[in-house]
């Protein structure tokens, strides 16, 4: 024998089917994005995706919301593929935590990103080149990549490449423990150490960065002495 169900019990069935299937559609269609790499320079270029967004409209990319930075079309598919360059960022030191948003109108996608300067130093940047043993710190080579430091002799020519270690984390951070300054026999006058992230020395190298040693000739009876010029 059969039983009939109440039209309310039917209609409230109805209801939660209708929701059901519009968070399904919902979860279906969500915008979302990604960016690559997680970190970036000033002006650096990564790749931004996307997908669930309208199809055939077209996108506007916006930072922390306000400033727009770019826009393009967007696939029959509902996806995006663009190449993104990162603004300039004027910070010394650390890093910042930027928000990247996407829209097409009814659809907003966000993401974030790290910017950082490049900075490498060591200390202490002061002493005897002959038992000088420094700490390394370097910051925004990028994701586990090698470190090189390029000895640059006083006459320009390069005198050796030594790999101090790898970076860490999304922008590249390294500090090393006590290293010689100089694991090599040296001459008098100013050297440039070149840091960047290129096992083999060239001076186009992009991102480097320079930083200059002098060595001084010692007078009668002392030690040799050396420091870091310029800041």
């Amino acid at each position: 024998m059969s039983v009939p169900i109440p039209r309310t019990l039917l209609a409230a069935g109805a209801a939660l089917a209708a929701a059901l299937g519009a968070g399904a559609a919902d979860g279906a269609t969500k915008a979302q994005i990604v960016l690559a790499p997680g970190c970036y320079l000033s002006g650096g270029t990564g790749l931004l995706t996307g997908s669930g967004f309208r199809p055939r409209a077209t996108w506007t990319a916006k930072l922390s919301g306000t400033k727009q930075i770019g826009t393009g079309h967007i696939d029959a598919r509902g996806k995006i593929r663009a190449r993104f360059t990162a603004p300039q960022y004027h910070g010394t030191s650390g890093t910042r935590q930027v928000t990247l948003s996407v829209t097409d109108g009814p659809h907003v996608a966000s993401t974030t990103f790290l910017m950082t300067p490049l900075t490498a130093s060591f200390s202490p940047r002061t002493g005897n080149p002959q038992t000088l043993r420094v700490r390394w710190r370097v910051l925004g080579l990028g994701a586990r990549h090698g470190v090189y430091v390029h000895y640059v002799q006083p006459n320009g020519k390069l005198k050796r490449t030594l790999r101090i270690g790898t970076t860490r984390g999304a922008c590249g951070a390294l500090k090393t423990g006590p290293i010689a300054l100089f694991p090599f026999r040296y001459r008098y006058g100013i050297w440039t150490f070149q840091v960047d992230a290129s096992r083999a020395y060239s001076a186009a190298t992009k991102p480097r960065l320079l930083i200059q040693f002098a060595i001084r000739r010692p007078k009668a009876g002392r030690r040799p002495s050396g420091g870091q010029t310029g800041d």
